[in-house]
């Protein structure tokens, strides 16, 4: 019901009322498009769980991973610039593989479904329109919100199993560079360190990812 919730606010921020769209057609009401993309990521993770353990470490796997996402057309802050923003409602899939450089465990892993609002900020080259002919390319900042719902499991030297679950909320951000190309998107994003807090889980990342994209 949580995520439910989530997502229809998620889906007002994209598409505001009509009375909102009144004010201005052309940069607050703009039907986002549907992007399908397999992205590779690479980077760590620390999970620590109350009364379990400290900053466990995890590493990307080598899982090439689906990636959802609804995204705006670009709008601009006026018709001489090349400066604008757009919002991104994205969710995927990922999987990480236990650091064995740790050495505390034998083994584990930390899986599970993200979901992510995301308003950028970007500078843009090129066509300053997304369509089926266009190219351009641009650098973008964008700082939002994240839900995660994952689990994991750890693996002792004694063959113990240690079961760990994650839901909630927290903030991400990213600088990015990407290039489009028709309806074709090749995307290269650094994740700065962001941490994501429950009652009895802390968990910190920085994953950069390359990905490749089709709009539709």
């Amino acid at each position: 019901m949580q995520i439910r919730k989530w997502i229809f606010s998620s889906v007002f921020l994209l598409c505001p009322l009509p009375q909102v769209m009144a004010e201005d057609d052309d940069s607050i009401f703009r039907t986002p498009s549907v992007k399908l993309s397999i992205v590779k990521s690479t980077g760590n993770t620390k999970v620590s769980s109350k009364g379990q353990f400290d900053d466990v470490p995890f590493n990307s796997s080598n899982l090439i991973t689906p990636v959802l996402t609804f995204i705006q057309p670009p709008a601009y802050f006026s018709d001489d610039t090349r400066w604008g923003y757009h919002t991104e409602l994205s969710t995927t899939y990922f999987k990480l593989d236990y650091d064995k450089d740790d050495k505390r465990y034998r083994d584990g892993d930390f899986e599970g479904i993200s979901f992510s609002l995301t308003p950028i900020l970007f500078y843009q080259w090129g066509d300053k329109t997304l369509c089926g002919h266009c190219k351009s390319s641009r650098l973008e900042f964008g700082v939002g919100l994240n839900y995660l719902n994952a689990e994991g499991d750890l693996l002792t030297d004694s063959g113990d199993e240690v079961v760990f679950d994650s839901t909630g909320f927290g903030f991400n951000s990213h600088i990015g560079f990407v290039v489009n190309f028709k309806r074709w998107e090749l995307s290269l994003r650094y994740v700065v360190p962001t941490r994501i807090d429950d009652e009895d889980l802390d968990i910190r990342h920085a994953l950069s990812s390359i990905g490749l994209g089709y709009r539709f």
